[in-house]
């Protein structure tokens, strides 16, 4: 009888020793889902900044095209104000 106890009591440590093993592990389980919800959150600022970044380089080319067709169009109404006047 005095074995029985002994396996008892080592199965008794074990038992509390799996559990033990096991809230570790399951505190890694959160704390690798958590940092990859963050990983995601830093990925999607980072392609929200490239989208930014691109807006901000494209701006001065889009200046630049409003300012030439607005120099067109200028052109354009000065060209037909003089035929008028010429054709009168």
């Amino acid at each position: 009888m005095p074995e029985w106890d002994v396996y008892e009591h080592r199965i008794a440590k074990l038992e509390t020793d799996v559990e033990h093993l096991y809230s570790k592990t399951n505190g890694f389980a959160v704390a690798s889902a958590e940092m990859n919800a963050k990983l995601d959150n830093v990925l999607v600022t980072l392609g929200e900044l490239k989208e930014s970044v691109k807006a901000v380089r494209e701006r001065p080319g889009r200046l630049w095209d409003k300012l030439f067709y607005a120099l067109l169009a200028a052109l354009g109404t000065g060209l037909g104000a003089a035929l008028l006047q010429t054709l009168r």
